[in-house]
């Protein structure tokens, strides 16, 4: 009987492991960072030159939103999600109107401070009725429709009003088909709903503001700031404006108020008047305070300077809004969905108009965007091109080094070879038996 062969144990030397990763990490790498590139020259070269070259200001001026329309077909978009699938489809485009910056004021050793916050009505979050649902059967108050879908208005707004259309029955058998698609402000009463004509007034329900004791108020979207202040200084030149001892009230609308320990500091003030004491009572509400920051003639400042009235300062009144150069962001995290619901605020739901820094060119007042930083744009600039740059040339020249170094023996085995000799031959047990070193041996036969 034969006796059997035993099974030989092949040995595979360390270096050979060592060679197969380090190649296969430069092909990866080669690969990965050529693909990077073909991605990174849409997704980051080009806006960045687009942007070195825009002639754009990093002064931010101010913007207010005027209108916000929904488009089926368009051909640009405020905002949009991964900038390499942008399409002609739906999109949301919004206006601003564009103006310089307003006065930053200092108001020191203020006292009987009172805040009110006047909320309209939260759309994304409130309570809709759908009459195709036929959850229109029972509405009573003032509703605004939209296409059969209602949002009661009632406990914020106060709608006065002359003329309605004929009343639609939203009860019965065939309720949610008559009322399927109201649209409107409607005034209904058990299921029985009229359309508003127009004109009609609907005035906030932010009541109880109190005056008393106060000769300073400041506005801020939707907030009213209520203070007893000595006196108001401009705060980069800290020229006094008004102080207490002239006996009248002192209103501006300011996009932020803050309290320090200075006193309370308010950027971008415009619309600056002064009231006569007479003008208030112990309580007001919120829609006769806006109406008077607007509406009273008489300025702040004579010449017009400190908290000027918004006209003065206007650029252009409609311009087309980008969150960026570019209209869309790469970030895949439902972005645009708040940048829209928060700079999409054009004032038709009677709140306050969102109001926010933004970025223009000079020549170009048609279009502004929301987001520029030059700087920033540099460093993602550098850092894209350098990164992936070096990973490609470091990983081609680690390749081309392999490729003059490195030989494949008789056994197929991979070495260095290095000066014409081969280094690191292994013998089956382990042990290492000999080198060639460019003498004539055959490396093989050790």
């Amino acid at each position: 009987m034969p006796k059997p062969t035993p099974v030989e144990e092949l040995l595979i030397p360390p270096q050979d492991n060592r060679i197969c990763g380090v190649i296969c990490l430069c092909q990866l790498t080669a690969v990965l960072s050529s693909v990077a590139l073909v991605y990174l020259s849409v997704a980051v070269y080009m806006p960045s030159l687009r942007a070195f070259n825009s002639g754009v200001g990093e002064t931010p001026v101010m913007c207010t939103t005027t209108r916000a329309v929904n488009r089926e077909s368009c051909d640009w978009g405020t905002c949009g999600e991964w900038c390499l699938s942008k399409s002609s489809g739906a999109c949301i485009q919004i206006h601003v109107s564009l103006r310089r910056n307003g006065s930053s004021l200092l108001f020191p050793n203020c006292s009987h401070t009172a805040n009110k916050t006047c909320y309209g009505i939260d759309q994304e979050n409130a309570k809709k009725s759908r009459c195709i649902a036929d959850e229109c059967k029972n509405l009573t108050g003032t509703f605004n429709c939209t296409m059969g879908t209602c949002i009661n208005i009632t406990d914020a707004f106060k709608c006065e009003f002359t003329e309605t259309d004929p009343p639609l029955k939203c009860s019965g058998r065939r309720g949610k088909i008559t009322c399927i698609e109201m649209d409107g402000l409607q005034n209904c009463h058990r299921g029985m709903c009229e359309r508003i004509r127009t004109p009609y007034n609907c005035d906030r329900r932010c009541v109880d503001i109190p005056t008393r004791n106060k000769n300073t108020i400041l506005l801020s979207g939707d907030k009213v700031y209520l203070s007893r202040c000595q006196r108001a200084v401009v705060n980069e030149t800290e020229v006094e404006v008004w102080n207490s001892r002239q006996d009248n009230i002192l209103m501006a609308s300011c996009h932020t108020i803050t309290n320090t320990s200075r006193g309370v500091e308010a950027t971008d003030c415009i619309n600056g008047t002064l009231l006569d004491k007479s003008a208030l009572t112990d309580l007001t509400n919120f829609t006769y305070l806006s109406h008077l920051s607007v509406w009273n003639p008489v300025p702040l400042d004579e010449s017009r300077q400190v908290a000027p009235p918004e006209q003065d300062l206007v650029i252009a009144n409609d311009s087309k809004l980008l969150i960026n150069l570019e209209g869309c962001v790469n970030t895949l995290r439902d972005e645009c969905r708040e940048f829209l619901r928060d700079y999409g605020k054009d004032g038709t739901d009677h709140n306050a108009r969102a109001r926010f820094p933004c970025f223009y060119a000079d020549w170009n007042t048609d279009m502004v965007v929301a987001r520029f930083d030059l700087n920033a744009t540099y460093r993602e600039f550098l850092v894209a091109s350098l990164l992936p740059s070096v990973l490609f040339i470091v990983s081609c020249l680690t390749l081309l080094l392999c490729q003059r170094t490195v030989e494949v023996g008789d056994d197929a085995k991979m070495r260095f070879k290095c000066c014409g000799a081969t280094i690191a031959a292994i013998s089956k047990d382990g042990s290492l038996s000999a080198l060639d070193t460019g003498g004539g041996t055959d490396p093989m036969a050790l």
